[in-house]
């Protein structure tokens, strides 16, 4: 007896079928990154919120040494300063560490202190490592220091709030308004002490969550130890001096 075997031809994928796995594995694998991207910057704001907080709290503990009065961190030199950019000795003083003074979301800053745009030059050792060195942070201290708000202007805060606290922070010993503090307790416009870097420094943009040339956002460390992210057009220039604009 004849059996007869009927054999079938194997069939290849269409190219329909192709085109529908490859907009799958494209499809998953974009969700994929928009998820790590959002896992990334959330890290990235809760190392700058725990950051900010340990900051300020040197801060108010300095000036509860110092008879209310926040003692000096910034460097100086012949030619002034800037909020971000610091002494050796405060630095050591306070046992500021690199994981202290630098946040993963700089992307031209690093988290050992080198600057990527620069050829990596070191900021945690800026002037040297002997004694009398400086190191620049990618956050920015705003108490009111002449060492860098000297030959500068503050800009005051949104006309609605700028006429309800316009004269509670006017001071009559030099007819200047009280910006920022210099001293525990006092009634001034920005009651904050340390904020994420976001500045134009010689033209050139630096901040902790820019992107697009845009700052994304920052946080700002309060007097009474809470921190607030501000985003959008919450974010404005609030100090300008020649080559130093200031966010936050």
């Amino acid at each position: 007896m004849n059996v007869k075997h009927t054999v079938r031809a194997r069939r290849g994928f269409t190219l329909i079928e192709v085109l529908v796995v490859v907009a799958i594995i494209l499809t998953l694998g974009a969700l994929t990154f928009v998820g790590v991207g959002k896992i990334t910057t959330a890290a990235h704001k809760a190392g700058s919120i725990s950051d900010i907080k340990q900051l300020s709290a040197i801060s108010l503990a300095g000036a509860g040494d110092n008879n209310g009065i926040f003692p000096r961190a910034h460097f100086t030199t012949d030619t002034g300063g800037l909020p971000f950019w610091f002494s050796w000795e405060w630095r050591e003083e306070n046992g500021i560490t690199r994981d202290l003074a630098y946040n993963a979301a700089n992307k031209r800053w690093t988290t050992e202190g080198k600057d990527r745009s620069q050829n990596d030059m070191d900021l945690w050792n800026y002037g040297g490592v002997d004694e009398g060195s400086s190191s620049f942070f990618s956050y920015a201290c705003v108490i009111d220091d002449p060492v860098w708000t000297g030959n500068g202007e503050f800009v005051p805060p949104e006309p609605a709030e700028w006429a309800r606290i316009r004269d509670d922070v006017y001071n009559e010993d030099d007819e200047t308004y009280r910006f920022t503090p210099s001293r525990t307790g006092q009634k001034v416009a920005y009651p904050i002490l340390w904020v994420d870097l976001a500045v134009v420094w010689n033209s050139k943009r630096l901040g902790n969550f820019e992107e697009d040339e845009k700052f994304k956002g920052v946080h700002l460390g309060f007097m009474d130890g809470h921190v607030e992210w501000h985003q959008g057009t919450q974010v404005q220039r609030r100090f300008s001096s020649p080559g130093l604009t200031l966010f936050w």
